[in-house]
């Protein structure tokens, strides 16, 4: 009686580990609206695939020396409103959903080699 069932034990720890209401991070947010609206062209790890259509590959978004480029506001225009072959998704995207994108989008960077 005095243990609890393994299963409550691990439900309880998921629930401490993401918060009370198992709120997610605004760039855990953005990843999951990148998997959903980005990862098709710049694939699920940013690092721009070539799908058939396009003329040149969508940015890999990973590239350190673009991220130093960009400011927050360039990168939330570019997916308001779209650029080049990228279409907008300004009306598909809530405001707070392209600033989680762009803190998503952040946490892609990788190292300058």
């Amino acid at each position: 009686m005095g243990r609890f069932p393994e299963a409550l034990v691990v439900s309880c720890v998921v629930v401490l580990a993401t918060g009370c209401h198992g709120e997610r991070t605004p760039a855990e947010r953005g990843r999951a609206t990148f998997r959903k609206t980005c990862s098709g062209c710049h694939g699920p790890d940013g690092r721009g695939t070539h799908p058939p259509g396009f003329t040149t590959p969508p940015r890999n978004l990973t590239d350190s020396a673009l991220q130093d480029r960009l400011s927050d506001a360039m990168i939330k225009e570019t997916i308001r409103y779209g650029k080049g072959q990228m279409p907008n998704f300004g009306a598909l995207l809530r405001d707070e959903d392209l600033d989680d994108l762009v803190r998503y989008v952040r946490t892609l960077r990788q190292p300058a080699k």
